[in-house]
């Protein structure tokens, strides 16, 4: 027997089998930990060993000595000759089933006998190769310095990187509360008590600052922009769950949590592509290079059906005239450049920019539905609109009225997002354009 050879084949601790190669070995625990392929692809862990360890494959389909014996083989015909003994060479190959009598005898005496050579050949190229660990998210390098007031500092949400601070803090105005407050012999015990509550309570607020700081940077949530393009690769897969999972992300460490997106990423592929071959079956196709054409004939066909559609939709509204008209200068737009004659064509419509992501954001707490929803089409931080809100709310207080001018010379912005925040807070209530005449409030209190 070889030196460290057992005598059977080890279980394996997932499904308690008997090993056969190929089979796998963990390199990082100690003692190595061996899984069947099958519990290996299941993600099996067991003790210290997790699904994420460096691994090696276990073959044993290799030669040794000599051509035509794997070191499988030579494992069987020294268990067998242990068995049987030497000499019984019938009996030994009755047991390998795979080779002759004088096989098993000449090889036996050839290797192991007559060979005065090393124990075992030094393999210049094993077959056996160390896989590395997986691929995993990098963490953000060292942020940018935005220039103070550029838009790339507006999206990392006011930071400022050689303070290590932000423009507008957590609970930003908490020393508000402190900078009156002092401490004299002539205080009684319950005026030092709350004196003492309220510095435990500005207290607090600085550790949740510093809670969120160590949040952001720790999960690379800094630069929102980038954030924004590294999620673009699960545009079809777990795009809708991240938002919703982002609340579970101090739970676990940085790593782990982008181990466990990824995880969700891969199984969502999985789960596609699987679709997608159970939607061939069906079709009666067993060839990925038919199920290739099938895709492309079924958007061709869905295209054919869209303009039909459109041919309908036109049909049906036949009677009214608009409709008819575009449609027939669409098609005498179409025939005049089969023709190869020139057409003016419209200016094509400006893109709208699509909504801003203000989840997280500074201030998003503070408002309701509809001022996030209007933050997001406006594409302002909440706790921007926020601070104009309050400003032109007050100033509504002060004179009983505001007017557009006025609103936009107290925000210093786009003029058409002015617009915009001046108009939602008008239907909402908030303010109002035109002044309030002192005989309709009396008469509606008789």
């Amino acid at each position: 027997m070889m030196e460290g050879e057992p005598d059977e084949d080890p279980p394996c601790p997932g499904c308690s089998c008997n090993l056969q190669c190929p089979y796998i070995r963990c390199v990082e625990c100690v003692p190595n930990t061996e899984l069947c392929l099958r519990c290996f692809a299941k993600g099996f862990e067991y003790n210290e060993h997790k699904n994420d360890h460096r691994y090696t494959v276990i073959k044993n389909d290799f030669k040794l000595f000599d051509q035509g014996w794997t070191a499988a083989d030579e494992v069987r015909l020294l268990r067998a000759v242990a068995d049987c003994g030497v000499g019984n060479w019938i009996d030994i190959a009755n047991q390998m089933q795979t080779r002759s009598k004088q096989q098993c005898e000449h090889h036996y005496l050839k290797c192991y006998i007559n060979n005065r050579g090393p124990v075992l050949p030094v393999l210049e190229d094993p077959w056996i190769t160390v896989h590395p660990s997986p691929v995993v998210f990098k963490l953000s390098d060292d942020p940018p310095r935005p220039a103070v007031g550029s838009t790339q500092q507006t999206e990392m949400s006011g930071y400022m990187a050689a303070r290590g601070d932000f423009t507008m803090e957590y609970n930003n105005y908490a020393e508000l509360d402190i900078r009156d407050i002092d401490f004299s012999e002539m205080d009684d015990d319950l005026e030092k008590d709350l004196k003492y509550a309220v510095v435990q309570i500005y207290q607090n607020c600085l550790r949740e600052r510093q809670r969120r700081k160590r949040i952001i940077r720790k999960y690379g949530l800094l630069h929102l922009q980038r954030l924004s393009v590294i999620n673009r690769k699960y545009e079809h897969t777990i795009k809708a769950w991240l938002d919703s999972l982002r609340v579970f992300m101090r739970l676990l460490p940085p790593i782990e949590y982008d181990k466990y997106i990824e995880g969700l990423h891969y199984e969502q592929e999985l789960k596609n592509e699987i679709k997608q071959l159970q939607e061939f079956r069906e079709a009666g196709i067993t060839r990925l290079r038919l199920g290739r054409m099938f895709h492309r004939l079924k958007l061709r066909r869905e295209e054919e059906k869209t303009k039909r559609r459109a041919l309908s939709d036109v049909l049906s509204n036949i009677q009214d005239q608009t409709a008819c008209q575009q449609w027939l200068q669409r098609q005498a737009a179409l025939e005049s450049v089969g023709k190869g004659m020139p057409i003016s064509l419209p200016s094509a419509p400006r893109k709208c920019a699509p909504p801003l992501d203000i989840i997280g954001m500074p201030g998003y707490e503070k408002l309701n539905a509809r001022e996030r929803e209007m933050c997001a089409l406006v594409r302002l931080v909440p706790q921007s609109f926020y601070e104009f809100k309050t400003l032109l709310v007050n100033e509504c207080k002060k004179q009983g009225h505001l007017k557009l001018a006025q609103a936009r010379t107290m925000i210093k912005i786009d003029v058409n997002k002015t617009r915009k925040i001046y108009d939602f807070l008008i239907s909402d209530g908030y303010i109002n354009k035109d002044p309030l005449l002192a005989p309709m409030k009396s008469t509606v209190a008789k």
